[in-house]
């Protein structure tokens, strides 16, 4: 057989030296990566990725997804209601000790008053979610950050007026610009997110 380089580098034309056959053969060259060498590659990632990022099962992602949901079921709850009742409902959120309470604000007192008598819709009690206890949420960690445009004494209690904007609770005229909680469980982390002004909740 002979082999001639024509036209393509990369292509060699193989005339078979047998009389009896005229046909011409095209062989690639040997460039670049071959499609086992490839799989082979991505692989050895997958393994390596697999080893590199903790285990966590599927189980408790959706125990974590539930406890953000809670927390902003919570928000959603208060704000529609001081909606609804044209009175104001807020919450408590209690970080570190994994906790959501919604109260009914009691404008009678300087500053407003706190008073936990608001029922949760499906469970009928009252409205006090406890990642500590709860039988499906659950989060390692919950940590959360406020922006108010002023001092607000009492950072954790926000209450909503009649028409859903977001308040400080101690002043009561401190509105609030964000209101956002983290929670975690191991390398996974959800975010709810209470924007100011519009009063949207979000989850991330």
């Amino acid at each position: 057989m002979v082999c001639n380089q024509v036209l393509n580098p990369g292509i060699l034309s193989c005339r078979l030296s047998h009389p009896a056959s005229a046909k011409r053969v095209s062989i690639l060259s040997c460039r670049g990566f071959t499609l086992i060498e490839l799989i082979i590659v991505v692989l050895i990632m997958s393994i390596v990725a697999v080893i590199a990022v903790p285990y966590l099962p599927a189980g408790n992602l959706d125990k974590l997804t539930l406890a953000a949901e809670e927390v902003a079921s919570a928000m959603r709850y208060a704000r529609s209601e001081s909606i609804r009742l044209g009175s104001p409902l807020g919450f408590r959120q209690e970080s570190a000790q994994k906790r959501i309470r919604v109260f009914r604000g009691d404008t009678g007192t300087n500053p407003i008053g706190l008073v936990y008598d608001i029922y949760h819709p499906l469970s009928k009690n009252l409205y006090d979610i406890d990642l500590n206890t709860h039988a499906f949420a659950e989060a390692d960690a919950l940590s959360d950050g406020r922006i108010y445009r002023g001092t607000c004494n009492d950072p954790e209690n926000v209450y909503f007026d009649a028409s859903g904007t977001p308040w400080c609770a101690n002043p009561g005229n401190i509105l609030l610009e964000q209101f956002e909680v983290k929670l975690v469980m191991g390398p996974h982390m959800r975010v709810v997110t209470l924007h100011g002004i519009t009063g949207r909740v979000t989850v991330q």
